[in-house]
């Protein structure tokens, strides 16, 4: 008989499970949409004791998250003292003395949290990170960071989702975020729904 992966519930509506180890991404066009997207994904990670790590990004810097997650869910501050959740501005994770970290020394970052979370009894690790600080500088190094992480994060106790703004991506970026993840999620009416190009393997 084949192992499995394990899974987790994913937290939004219409994707109810999915294998630890995904990479995925998504695109909004509001505030309010990147709200309704990673606060029901990050109750259910921490309903699941998962630890969360939220890097956020304009227009929902991390004060703000810290308020919408308590909106939801009334655990929200539990979370933090114990250390299950970790709600951080972009700077404070990506940026380094000479600007961007690289891509292989943020991918590690993720790993050695991973590996502390399940040192410390955590079922695994539930991270995102908000796009929305890249320039258009940047983009053919975080390109490769995150096709560097969809192959890292395989097999590992981790679940991403990457959040893009589509006000920053035209259709040929859009097209390259998609490749890079293993899938990327879309909201149809009321439900969410996963979908990936030709050679992503979800």
């Amino acid at each position: 008989m084949t192992d499995l992966p394990p899974i987790t519930r994913f937290g939004l509506p219409g994707i109810d499970h999915v294998p630890f180890g995904m990479h995925a991404c998504h695109f909004y066009r509001s505030r309010g949409q990147l709200i309704s997207a990673l606060v029901p994904y990050f109750v259910a990670g921490l309903r699941g004791n998962e630890r969360c790590l939220w890097v956020t990004a304009p227009p929902l810097p991390a004060q703000e998250a810290v308020k919408a997650l308590r909106d939801a869910w009334n655990g929200v501050d539990k979370a933090l003292d114990r250390g299950a959740l970790r709600i951080l501005d972009f700077d404070q994770w990506y940026a380094g003395p000479a600007g961007l970290k690289g891509r292989d020394e943020v991918a590690q970052l993720w790993l050695e949290e991973e590996a502390r979370a399940i040192a410390e009894g955590f079922r695994g690790l539930r991270i995102t990170g908000n796009t929305s600080f890249l320039g258009p500088d940047d983009w053919p190094a975080f390109t490769e960071y995150e096709r560097t992480l969809t192959a890292r994060f395989m097999n590992r106790r981790i679940v991403a989702l990457c959040s893009y703004a589509l006000v920053q991506c035209n259709f040929q970026q859009m097209s390259e975020v998609i490749k890079t993840h293993r899938c990327a999620l879309e909201r149809v009416d009321a439900d969410w729904k996963v979908f990936a190009l030709p050679g992503n393997h979800v």
